[in-house]
């Protein structure tokens, strides 16, 4: 495994240890709780998260075949469609389907060449980055939004996610 993917496969899996931590610490009171966000509670961050990273999954196949975002794409719409599906899920189901989207994003992380890694595109959130840069950012999202997890739950942060 080339160094990069090697970095990418650590931040992947501190993302992920970090968010489960938290997420283990969610009862039925914490998960209506309310969140940064406004309109999410702690319910529809981590449905948020699970549709996410499926959608990102398919932005890496997008760039990968050189196709640009459909007209009149919506990041908040796609977003809201994600949460609104996943409604009816309780917590532990939302967890598998994280686990299960890992195991794919890894597979598919390591069936990249850097070649591969390095071909660009624009995220569906408007800004210009490579493959690599897309499973950088599913790194930094789920981290993010798992501080935004544990503020909703009353646990300490030391240092949040500083996006560029």
């Amino acid at each position: 495994m080339t160094d990069r993917k090697q970095r990418i496969h650590t931040e992947l899996a501190e993302s992920r240890a970090y968010l489960f931590s938290v997420a283990q610490q969610i009862g039925p009171e914490q998960a209506v709780a309310s969140t940064e966000n406004p309109a999410w509670n702690v319910h529809d961050l981590l449905a948020h998260l699970a549709g996410a990273e499926r959608g990102l999954q398919a932005t890496v196949q997008r760039f990968l075949a050189g196709e640009a975002l459909p007209d009149g794409f919506s990041l908040d719409y796609w977003n809201q469609r994600q949460v609104a599906k996943q409604q009816e899920r309780a917590i532990p189901e939302l967890l598998a389907s994280l686990e299960a989207s890992r195991v794919d994003s890894l597979a598919l992380l390591d069936s990249l060449s850097d070649e591969q890694l390095a071909v660009r595109g624009l995220h569906p959130a408007g800004f210009e980055t490579s493959v690599g840069g897309i499973f950088r950012v599913m790194a930094m999202h789920e981290l993010d939004h798992g501080q935004e997890i544990a503020l909703a739950l009353g646990l300490p942060v030391e240092k949040r996610v500083q996006w560029a």
